[in-house]
């Protein structure tokens, strides 16, 4: 053991500082604090004393990354508190813009460094935050005066929800200001000077690339995302690409650094330049490479141990793949500590380790398919056994990558896309050289553009053709049976029936029963967001969808809905509305021969499984002016449980029902809130009697909370309340004589009510 760890470390003596720098890191991110640098500074003495240098600088890599980590933490958790302070009120900051992301997309598109000013409290020097919406007029490096409101994403409240919450905290970053107005009131300092310069190129190569065609092309738009990494546009296309397990190729990483390098490296030879020259040359083009695509930050990891490797070669020291990645590790978490925690950094370094440790073992096993005639002499070899050879060598080539890659990628895609994709090694050796060319056709054309732009034009149009055909490719390979796997379950949910957690009141719930029922959809964002995903995670396909309310908080869901599952049957609680949503949703169902029922009170709609929707009550007209109450109550009965899903329904509907004296009684209520009235009267509380209610509830705004002399009203009846705005999505299975309710948010709040 003893011996095989000292000759690991003779082999790749970085491993040590690479492994003291993360432990920094996850140290500070662990809350330890000063007197455990303590353990580093003893280690430090110690090994010193001992002549151990490689554990003196892990040492010192683990104290000066903590530092350096807690530090940006404490940064972080004071502005953190700053923008819950100030939460949904409008503030003025000044700042400077330090990065911006392509227009589009769901993520905030600037990071915004809060500056040492007058105008800006003293915490908050220094804090990084996320701003949305800003103008293309801004670059990075422009001095700002921002106005706005502050604003902190809450947890994901859904399975399978985006959480913005992790997805801040993770990047460093305080919370988000949403501006309405800027100013910028200075030019970049001396410092961001060549970050705005590499936006301004990368702006410039984005539209050279892709001259000369359509800006909504697919061509363009998969060129634009192979060469650049803008991902911005075209959603629809990278579906195949995500399933064939070749997503890789849209991120400006080691793939595309090593790509360029390649093409660098044979216009080196084909010029016939000196080696070692042309390794100077190859190292120069990498670094402009991922300049003029914006130095992002997988890129620039990717082009740190490239050129750690090169200079190796141009200084003539025999070198490491193992310790060019690790040497750029330190400087990489110098520059962001954070990005230890984040999924790209860790794929990165993990695929290429995962490449350096077993491809020598999958080359071997393939040695007999490399190696020629062992009887025949290579310069006896013809042309056409040379051309032979060579093909076996680059096949097996990439063969052995795309294994190592797929091998170490395979857990952490898993883990965190929920996804496991067999076929991408096959995938990816059909697609990276085709990235390749693509990447070769839209680099020197931007060249050749300079001189001749008509031959730009022509060269781009063909690369469409090109980055089309990788798109086919993909589809295709996803089309092969066990080509990938959705992995299931990951929200932690069973097909039971799911109360998702949406905001301003809007609704959407999911039951199980027979081949799964949609109540309700949320408006389009939500759908896409939560509804979607989560109904992804648990393999569910909806062939019923009801709507309670023709409104666009619930009916615009349903829009996306219904092509993508293709139901058979839509329950409608109205005929006509004055909804876009609903008018849509209509002209949808006719379209696709989806039957439409119309709800009528008094009736009940089988669901498949012994279940049941009974209408108890449809307003095909509004009444007293309030369009929330125009919508339509209904009782699931299933597996001898009943619940009671009222929607949006207020104070005249509730009084109307009372009144129409129709049995209310269930054992869960799902209840909605009215915007403009009340909702929950005490006598129709008592006519319902449930065991639980499970209420809808947002902090903002205030009309939909719920109130709190209710809550108690309601608690004091005997009633276990559940609000959403606690527990988020409501998870509900059925079992006969057990009925078990779990929260999202909270996975230890359960309940279990029994016959």
């Amino acid at each position: 053991m003893n011996k095989g760890a000292a000759h690991l470390l003779a082999r790749v003596p970085l491993l040590i500082p690479a492994l003291g720098c993360c432990l920094g890191i996850l140290c500070a991110g662990a809350g330890w604090t000063l007197p455990w640098l303590a353990l580093p500074a003893l280690g430090m003495l110690v090994s010193a004393v001992a002549g151990r240098w490689m554990v003196t600088a892990g040492c010192v890599g683990w104290a000066l990354l903590w530092g350096v980590h807690y530090d940006r933490l404490q940064r972080q958790s004071d502005g953190e508190d700053w923008i819950h302070a100030n939460g949904r009120t409008r503030v003025e900051v000044e700042g400077t813009v330090l990065s911006l992301r392509d227009r589009g997309g769901f993520l905030p598109r600037a990071v915004f460094r809060i500056s040492a000013s007058e105008r800006n409290p003293w915490s908050l020097h220094h804090t990084l935050v996320a701003v949305r919406d800003l103008p293309n007029e801004v670059k990075p490096g422009d001095v700002l005066l921002l106005r706005g409101q502050t604003f902190f994403p809450s947890a994901a409240r859904n399975p399978a929800e985006f959480d913005g919450m992790n997805w801040l905290r993770s990047h460093g970053l305080a919370g988000e200001i949403r501006a309405d107005t800027h100013e910028i009131v200075a030019r970049p300092r001396m410092g961001l000077r060549l970050h705005r310069l590499a936006w301004d190129l990368r702006t410039e190569l984005r539209a050279r690339i892709v001259s000369g065609l359509g800006e909504e092309e697919a061509g363009a738009i998969l060129i634009r995302g192979l060469v650049l990494g803008d991902r911005s546009e075209g959603a629809d296309y990278y579906g195949a690409f995500r399933k064939s397990g070749t997503m890789h190729i849209f991120a400006v990483s080691g793939l595309h650094v090593g790509l360029v390098g390649a093409l660098a490296w044979i216009l080196m030879r084909f010029f016939r330049v000196p080696q070692r020259w042309g390794l100077w040359a190859v190292f120069a083009i990498m670094w402009g490479y991922v300049f003029v695509t914006g130095l992002r930050p997988p890129a620039v990891r990717a082009v740190f141990m490239a050129s750690v490797f090169l200079v190796g070669f141009a200084v003539r020291r025999q070198p490491s793949l193992a310790n060019s990645l690790l040497a750029s590790l330190p400087a990489v978490l110098l520059m962001d500590s954070h990005q230890l925690a984040q999924v790209g950094f860790q794929l990165s370094y993990v695929v290429v380790g995962m490449i350096i440790l077993v491809a020598p073992f999958f080359s071997r096993c393939l040695q007999a398919v490399t190696e020629g005639d062992p009887f025949l002499p290579h310069a006896l070899y013809t042309r056409g056994q040379q051309w032979n050879l060579a093909l076996r060598k680059y096949v097996v080539g990439l063969l052995v990558v795309s294994l190592a890659a797929w091998l170490g990628s395979m857990p952490l895609i898993g883990y965190h896309f929920g996804i496991v994709t067999p076929a991408a090694v096959f995938a990816s050796m059909l697609l990276v050289p085709l990235v390749f060319l693509i990447l070769s056709v839209a680099l020197v054309g931007v060249v050749i553009g300079l001189v001749a732009e008509p031959l730009q034009t022509g060269a781009n149009r063909g690369n469409a053709l090109l980055a089309e055909g990788a798109y086919r490719i993909a589809e295709k390979v996803t089309e092969i049976p066990g080509s990938h796997f959705e992995l299931q379950g990951r929200g932690g949910w069973t097909r039971g029936m799911l109360v998702f957690d949406l905001w301003g009141g809007d609704a959407a719930i999911y039951v199980g029963a027979g081949e799964g029922v949609l109540i309700d959809g949320g408006a389009q964002d939500q759908f896409r967001r939560m509804v979607k995903p989560a109904l992804k995670d648990a393999g569910a396909v909806p062939q019923s969808m009801v709507l309670t309310h023709p409104e666009t908080g619930h009916a615009g869901g349903l829009v996306l809905a219904l092509p993508h599952y293709g139901p058979r049957q839509l329950l409608l609680p109205v005929e006509q509305a004055a909804s876009p949503a609903f008018r849509e949703l209509v002209q949808g169902a006719d379209e696709s021969g989806c039957r439409v029922h119309l709800g009528k009170a008094g009736r009940r709609y089988p669901l498949g499984d012994g279940a049941e929707l009974e209408v108890l009550r449809v307003a095909d007209r509004e009444h007293g002016s309030r369009a929330d109450d125009r919508c339509m109550v209904m009782r699931l009965h299933w597996r001898g449980w009943r619940i009671l899903i009222t929607g949006d329904a207020g104070f005249d509907t509730e009084k109307e029902m009372l009144e129409s004296g129709v049995d209310l009684s269930c054992d869960l209520w799902v209840m909605g809130r009215h915007r403009s009235d009340y909702s929950g009267i005490m006598e129709f509380v008592q006519a319902v009697d449930p065991a639980v209610i499970v209420a809808a509830e947002d902090r903002y705004p205030l009309s939909e909370r719920v109130p709190e002399r209710w809550a108690e009203a309601v608690r004091g009846a005997g009633i276990t309340l559940w609000r959403q705005g606690e527990t988020g999505a409501v998870m509900v299975e059925f079992r006969d004589g057990e009925l078990e309710l779990r929260s999202f948010r909270n996975p230890s709040k359960r309940m279990i009510l029994r016959k």
